[in-house]
């Protein structure tokens, strides 16, 4: 019986978030996808999610057959989910080999692609928010920022994935955290306590906070508050990465990896001339 574990942080959350002040959080941002086959055979769409700690989640075996089982940390806590046998697959145009694949996490019934992909065969990811596309790239193009992945927090030390130093400020101050950028969950999550202020009425499970970064700037936004032990203090995700950027590019390495942004990109309106995108 197989038996292995894995982290999966922010999968699939899915609602709408807002915010005020500076730039600001508007609208919900769908997740990025992509095609997948699996032994030739054609199964739909998965998630793409840097903020997963596994290769593949599959919604249905899809004919495998289920050899282990694997304990999952999502929101809820530690979750036993079954482990198939391995296979053949191809995910973005990319051909790989996988031991198995996680079925039957309760946080989403869809199908993802985790960061152990991007480690495995050196694709770079590009999420572009300006044209709602993703692609997976041979190397690192030029952007306006490059970011080193922080080391992962104490909590996780073999959760190496794209981790950045942050600052969150609310009522009370502002604190340094490590944030989990997280292309699998559509709204920011927080740490209870971490910072406090007053909750929005009628909204006791969420706070207005300001998230900065010295080369990306500030980014106002409602964030979801979160008690489970484990995951990382701070999960930024696809409602905050546009405010920041239009376009990003996530590089694993044997340790390690690197994340370069795009800030602005210039646009054309109605009457064809270029202008900076504003924000």
């Amino acid at each position: 019986m197989k038996r292995c574990g894995v982290l999966l942080a922010g999968f699939g959350l899915m609602s709408v978030s807002v915010g005020c002040g500076d730039a600001v959080v508007g609208r919900a941002v769908p997740l990025f996808g992509t095609e997948i086959t699996i032994n030739d055979r054609p199964v739909g769409s998965a998630v793409i999610d840097t903020g997963g700690g596994y290769e593949l989640i599959l919604r249905e075996p899809f004919g495998l057959e289920l050899v282990g089982t694997a304990e999952v940390l999502a929101f809820g806590g530690l979750e036993s989910v079954s482990v198939t046998e391995g296979f053949d697959y191809v995910a973005g145009g990319l051909a790989a080999k996988a031991e198995g694949a996680l079925v039957g996490v309760s946080v989403c019934d869809c199908n993802g692609l985790g960061f152990f992909f991007f480690r495995k065969t050196g694709a770079v990811l590009e999420l572009d928010f300006a044209r709602s596309t993703a692609r997976f790239l041979p190397a690192l193009p030029t952007a306006d920022v490059r970011l080193p992945f922080a080391a992962p927090p104490p909590q996780l030390p073999g959760f190496d994935t794209a981790f950045l130093n942050v600052t969150v400020e609310a009522d009370d101050g502002a604190r340094t955290v490590r944030a989990l950028l997280d292309s699998g969950t559509t709204r920011s999550v927080l740490r209870r306590g971490i910072v406090t202020g007053v909750a929005p009425p009628g909204q006791p499970n969420r706070l207005d906070v300001r998230i900065a970064e010295p080369r990306l700037g500030t980014v106002a936004v409602r964030v979801e508050l979160f008690d489970t032990p484990g995951l990382p203090d701070l999960i930024v995700g696809t409602d905050v990465l546009p405010a920041w950027a239009d376009r990003w590019y996530f590089a694993y390495f044997d340790q390690g990896g690197e994340i370069r942004a795009v800030l602005r990109e210039p646009v054309v309106d109605d009457s064809g001339t270029a202008a900076a995108r504003a924000r």
